[in-house]
């Protein structure tokens, strides 16, 4: 295996990877909001769960347009995507401003609640790259015993 396979490798993903994601985004964001409930205060944990919500939502709904346009191999993807990206943001513009306009929402908490996706994502990169770089540094030194 020379080295473009070896990098190309490190980028590609199964195609389970973001069943994954999306499984431990929702346990993680279950666990979140079960620890907000620990400070007794019921804003601060419908701020985390609109935030969780909205996170979770927005990621199916590209997993979904990503898969839509990859199987229908659309001529003009681009506008595909496009017209898909300006309805998931609206819908996302006016669910967080229908919350803010009839709740007292707590942003820190929400912001929290919106970037559980994301942070499982960069985790989860992260540990392949890492495992990718230990696995390389360990047979190297293997290899000089």
């Amino acid at each position: 295996m020379n080295t473009d396979d070896k990098e190309k490798s490190l980028l590609c993903f199964d195609e389970g990877f973001p069943d994954r994601v999306l499984r431990t985004s929702f346990y993680l964001s279950l666990i979140i909001i079960a620890y907000s409930l620990s400070y007794m205060s019921v804003m601060l944990t419908v701020s985390v769960s609109i935030g969780c919500f909205i996170s979770l939502a927005v990621y199916k709904a590209l997993w979904w347009a990503i898969q839509h346009g990859v199987r229908n191999k659309r001529a003009e993807i681009k506008g595909f995507f496009l017209k898909i990206s300006l309805i998931k943001y609206g819908v996302v513009g006016v669910m967080l401003f229908v919350a803010c306009l009839l709740l007292d929402i707590n942003v820190t908490a929400m912001a929290i609640g919106l970037g559980i996706v994301l942070a499982v994502i960069v985790m989860k990169v992260g540990s392949r790259i890492l495992v990718h770089y230990l696995n390389r540094t360990v047979r190297a030194q293997s290899s000089r015993s």
